[in-house]
């Protein structure tokens, strides 16, 4: 008996769970600290609005805001709003649950609005009668508005919150949108429409149908695509990004020029900006101009006390969150790991290879990082993925070897 006893005591004493707090060590990497809701909710405490420093990665991404528009948005709601809470976060789709957690750990009561790695806009409202701020109903129909009206679907994130504030400190004006919104997409009137557009496109369609059958009898002749049409299509693609670089280029300039930031910062600005202009005065590739955008990314991150550019290996035009993909050598066990974008990610997995920027200077075209290194400034740094003193060597050796 007493044998049975001390297995049994042994046993729970291996399978009892470690408390999370527990199992974390004590110096995490910033980015756990970072991503928790007791940070998100102490800063809460202190200003109404938390902005994750990923959410800066792009001024060209609907998906993120800059640090002024984030600025005007603490503004708003520490003057107009109070009582109205504002976290825009990495964490995917802002689940529900992590905004209970920020709202269970903050000090502060009312509404609290967490956005996620999406455009999508949820809330979670403080326990109590007396809630300060909008009523749940206003918020409701606040939050429908802004992530269900149509004419809202390709906003981006930072006009999106903004008719959110417009509406939360207007009770009146939510409940005109959200009634208009719900009687312009009646569901019972759009069925009755379809059935009456249907009934009359039945001819039509028997005809097109017919001559579809009709068509398909006959050869269809194929027209091989010549060289020459890729060149030509290649060329206008190549001008165009060209023209939009040389665009951009003088603004970065007057940037720079005015720029009255710390001198560490303003010195990385200039570096990279020169870099820039001197790539793009002497691109002959499509790679090279590939290259001065990502310089120019660099100057922005410098200019905007942002985090420094994310680019995905492949191609740093590529959109979506930068994450770790595995590469391995074809008949060999060495392997290697670079920052990947989505889709990127998914074709390595599926072994497909991935849509990289092509290099034609050294005859045809071919993936930018088969290029030798000593031969290509970007093959050598992945773009800056690699390496970071991607500015530097551009500087000191120019894109080329």
């Amino acid at each position: 008996m007493t044998r049975t006893l001390t297995a049994l005591f042994v046993s729970l004493l291996v399978l009892w769970p470690v408390p999370a707090s527990a199992a974390l060590p004590s110096d995490a990497n910033a980015t756990s600290r970072i991503l928790s809701p007791l940070v998100v909710a102490e800063h809460l405490a202190e200003e109404p609005v938390y902005v994750h420093p990923d959410r800066y990665v792009s001024t060209e991404s609907s998906l993120v805001l800059s640090e002024d528009r984030a600025r005007d948005l603490n503004d708003r709601v520490t003057e107009e709003l109070p009582g109205v809470y504002l976290a825009v976060t990495p964490w995917p789709n802002a689940p529900r649950s992590m905004g209970t957690a920020v709202v269970n750990r903050s000090e502060a009561e009312g509404t609290f609005l967490l956005v996620g790695d999406g455009l999508t806009v949820i809330s979670v409202r403080s326990e109590g009668d007396k809630v300060p701020g909008p009523s749940s109903d206003t918020v409701r129909m606040v939050l429908a508005v802004v992530n269900q009206r149509p004419d809202l679907a390709r906003a981006d994130l930072g006009d999106r919150l903004d008719i959110a504030l417009d509406l939360l400190g207007d009770e009146e004006a939510a409940a005109r949108e959200y009634e208009r919104m719900s009687s312009d997409g009646d569901p019972g009137g759009r069925a009755l429409s379809l059935v009456v557009v249907l009934l009359a496109a039945l001819p039509l369609v028997g005809l097109a149908v017919w001559a579809l059958r009709r068509r398909a009898l006959r050869p269809v002749r194929v027209v091989p695509l010549s060289e020459a049409v890729v060149d030509t299509v290649d060329s206008a693609a190549r001008e165009e990004l060209r023209r939009e670089l040389a665009r951009d280029l003088p603004s970065y300039g007057r940037r720079v020029a005015g720029f009255k930031g710390p001198r560490s910062r303003a010195a990385k600005a200039l570096a990279a900006y020169e870099a820039a202009a001197r790539v793009l005065d002497t691109a002959g590739d499509v790679s090279d101009l590939v290259g001065v955008r990502v310089l120019l990314d660099h100057c922005e991150a410098a200019l905007t006390a942002g985090p420094s550019p994310r680019h995905c290996f492949f191609d740093p035009r590529h959109q979506g969150v930068k994450a770790p993909a595995s590469l391995r050598v074809p008949a060999s066990p060495r392997a290697t790991t670079v920052p990947a974008c989505p889709d990127c990610r998914r074709d390595v997995h599926a072994h497909v290879p991935p849509r990289a920027v092509l290099d034609s200077s050294y005859g045809l075209p071919s993936p930018y990082y088969a290029v030798p290194a000593e031969q290509s400034v970007w093959a050598a740094t992945g773009y800056g993925t690699l390496a970071p003193d991607l500015v530097e060597r551009v500087l000191s050796g120019g894109a080329r070897g």
